[in-house]
């Protein structure tokens, strides 16, 4: 299908109709023929989308899965999971003799992972889980936000953990992983019903095809600093468990590093939610200086620190929150890319000769 855009001219019939003639390739691919009717929609941009025949809500449908056939450990969670995130509302497990309680477990727990997801019906052989979240509802960049906060927060408690030996801090942080994860499913589905009706995608914020692809980037590297921070806090309760503490001089290095981290994700993303490209291109160039200390910090425990299974997890530590740095590279370049959708002062554009 040619996404070029085409001019066609506005005939007149009569003493007030104007009739434009649809593209010859458009009509037999989707099968029009005289007496047809198509449907159009009125865009904010002055512009109309025109669609085959009437249009109307999407069909509703039960999606049922045999759970017999779930033989391997985690498979129906996944099945499930993927029913939910394609947009399907009510899914229906069943079995020809009983559901097992293994079956019965990872039903109840991905119910308790995803967002809106409860159990409205259920016997010996079948349980029906029901989606009750409108997409409408959720905006995408506020989900967004929503998981850029709480995973910016992950970041500080994680590593307040590991320097002041407070456990309590590591095991908050790892609850706070299941709220990420929960929004992070949620950004996925938004995306994936964006593309299937476009309805949702303008009520969810989207302005076209090409941000679902970068919010799609943008969303996984938002999951990734939230698994990074809580794999701090992981290895915080080893540590602590352990009987380990960290060096005066490392800690320092490594509240230093954490605050610039958080300083670049929180950059990161408020550059792209402005259109800002020069910040975008000014927090790519701070990751650099993230690296460095990075480095500098592995360096100083493999210098200082002599116990093997200590050093091995400052190391791990070290690296996981440089890493979030690298993610939060990912969102800027996003922004910039977002940028140049349109002409600017950076980028001006001239019709090719």
């Amino acid at each position: 299908m040619s996404l070029m855009m085409e001019a066609r001219k506005v005939q007149k019939v009569g003493y007030s109709t104007l009739i434009v003639s649809l593209p010859k390739d458009w009509v037999e691919e989707v099968g029009l023929k005289q007496g047809d009717i198509v449907s159009f929609r009125r865009e904010s941009d002055g512009g109309i989308t025109v669609y085959p025949g009437l249009t109307k809500e999407r069909e509703s449908f039960r999606y049922i899965i045999d759970a017999d056939l779930c033989d391997s450990p985690n498979l129906l969670t996944r099945i499930i999971t993927a029913n939910y995130l394609t947009g399907h509302d009510t899914i229906q497990i069943v079995s020809k003799k009983e559901l097992s309680s293994r079956h019965l477990e990872e039903v109840r727990g991905v119910s308790r992972r995803l967002t809106g997801l409860g159990i409205v019906e259920q016997n010996l052989k079948s349980v029906t889980l029901q989606s009750f979240v409108d997409p409408t509802k959720f905006p995408i960049y506020g989900l967004m936000r929503r998981l850029q906060i709480i995973l910016s927060s992950m970041l500080e408690q994680a590593v307040k953990s590991v320097v002041e030996g407070r456990v309590a801090l590591a095991d908050e942080v790892l609850h706070m992983e299941e709220e990420a994860d929960r929004i992070y499913w949620m950004i996925i589905r938004q995306l994936l019903l964006a593309v299937l009706d476009r309805r949702v995608a303008k009520e969810v914020g989207i302005e076209g095809p090409m941000h679902v692809v970068g919010n799609r980037v943008i969303a996984k590297s938002l999951e990734r600093m939230a698994d990074s921070a809580s794999h701090v806090a992981l290895e915080s309760q080893k540590l602590k468990g352990n009987g380990k503490s960290v060096d005066v001089k490392i800690s320092r290095g490594l509240l230093e590093l954490s605050d610039k981290v958080r300083s670049l994700i929180e950059d990161s993303f408020n550059a792209l939610m402005k259109g800002d490209l020069k910040k975008s291109n000014e927090c790519i160039e701070r990751v650099a200086a993230c690296d460095a200390l990075e480095r500098s910090l592995t360096a100083d425990v493999m210098r200082s620190v002599k116990e093997v299974n200590l050093a091995v997890g400052l190391r791990a530590i070290i690296w996981d929150v440089g890493q979030m740095a690298r993610d939060a590279e990912s969102i800027a370049e996003v922004g910039i890319n977002r940028n140049l959708e349109k002409p600017s002062s950076f980028s001006q554009w001239e019709k090719a000769q």
